[in-house]
């Protein structure tokens, strides 16, 4: 399996859910679209690796929340989800894209033109 970070992750770092995302979006070839989303804050998902933002004017308590949520399995259990700061979420990507770019520098510009776009997240 082609991953960023790689496995076995350290499930005692809470954030080894974010890893295990970004590796999961990286192996099935949607990592930039999933960036692309996130740093749009509309969130990606695919069966078993999550990522959500907060909806305020949802009905229901669970998408009320602050932060990015992350989540792994199908279904995820709480155990194997974690809410992050943007500013975690931030850091994970800026170090996802270094590691994308260096398998990856034809698409220096792109990724360039979507870590523009996190420079403007609080």
């Amino acid at each position: 399996m082609n991953e960023l970070f790689g496995q076995p992750y350290n499930e005692a770092d809470p954030c080894w859910v974010v890893m295990c995302y970004m590796d999961i979006m990286y192996s099935d070839g949607r990592f930039i679209r999933a960036i692309e989303c996130i740093v749009n804050r509309w969130g990606y998902s695919t069966d078993g690796a999550y990522c959500n933002f907060p909806d305020e004017n949802s009905p229901f308590d669970e998408e009320h929340f602050e932060g990015v949520e992350f989540s792994y399995g199908y279904p995820p259990k709480d155990e194997d989800t974690i809410v992050v700061s943007e500013a975690v979420c931030s850091k994970f990507i800026r170090l996802a894209c270094e590691k994308y770019l260096q398998r990856h520098p034809e698409d220096t510009e792109k990724v360039k033109e979507l870590l523009d776009k996190l420079s403007f997240w609080p």
